[in-house]
């Protein structure tokens, strides 16, 4: 379900994107499986999840690399294979362990804020490590915020018995801003959440191409403006063609 609806949202923007031309192709693919992935976050604090298995997974392999690239002119190959096992068993294992044994499901990570604190750690980190511009780098932060709150607005509505007219103890706990259990924690999380928005780019052009240029286009094209589907038996029939035709030198 979290997958799914994570994948329709970030589908549908990702569609509104490409149609007004705000994005390049290679961009909206991007943004759409960052999407996905932010759809999948919340659940990073359950000890039990395949989410956290994969993510630290992932992590524990990209970090053994770049830690062999960065050394790999000092040491030699058996030296460099030794430090590459030694990073990933302490990002796997030990790392894992203490964020497991630190967290505690559905606490603050399962939060709006922790949300947009992992939004805002993929803008600077696409800005200031990969080198994408303002606008490019908000768009990956942005989708990977929707994902994790429509995890989060998926779990409070899973939290009502329609058919009961009734509500679930987990009712009020997925869509949160904070918890009052956790005052220090809260403040913290806010607090890394206003460091983050300070060291991002501005969002002056990411604002700009959406409110100016998307919204407009977007609303002129929310219906076709001749008839519904015009043109597109022909456009099927030539794809092939226009595949083969490089091919064949002609």
């Amino acid at each position: 379900m979290h997958l799914m609806g994570a994948a329709g949202v970030s589908g549908v923007a990702a569609t509104c994107l490409v149609m007004t031309g705000v994005a390049t192709h290679q961009a909206v693919v991007l943004y759409f499986i960052l999407g996905v992935i932010g759809g999948l976050l919340p659940d990073i604090d359950s000890p039990n999840s395949i989410p956290i298995r994969v993510a630290f997974n992932v992590l524990a392999v990209m970090s053994g690399f770049l830690l062999v690239f960065a050394l790999s002119q000092r040491y030699s190959l058996v030296e460099l294979v030794i430090l590459w096992i030694a990073c990933f068993v302490g990002m796997r294992y030990g790392l894992l362990n203490l964020f497991v044994h630190f967290t505690v499901h559905r606490g603050l990570i399962h939060s709006i804020p922790a949300g947009i604190c992992f939004g805002l750690a993929t803008t600077l980190l696409a800005h200031r490590m990969f080198g994408a511009s303002a606008l490019h780098a908000w768009g990956c932060g942005i989708f990977v915020s929707a994902g994790f709150v429509v995890h989060l607005v998926l779990d409070e509505i899973y939290s009502v018995n329609l058919l009961g007219a009734s509500l679930k103890k987990s009712f009020g706990s997925a869509l949160n801003l904070g918890s009052f259990d956790n005052p220090l924690g809260t403040v913290a999380l806010y607090a890394i959440l206003l460091l983050l928005f300070y060291l991002c780019p501005t969002p002056h052009d990411f604002l700009h191409a959406v409110n100016e240029d998307m919204y407009h286009m977007v609303r002129e094209r929310v219906l076709p403006r001749q008839g519904w589907f015009d043109g597109l038996f022909g456009t099927l029939v030539c794809l092939p063609c226009s595949a083969i035709r490089p091919v064949i030198g002609f």
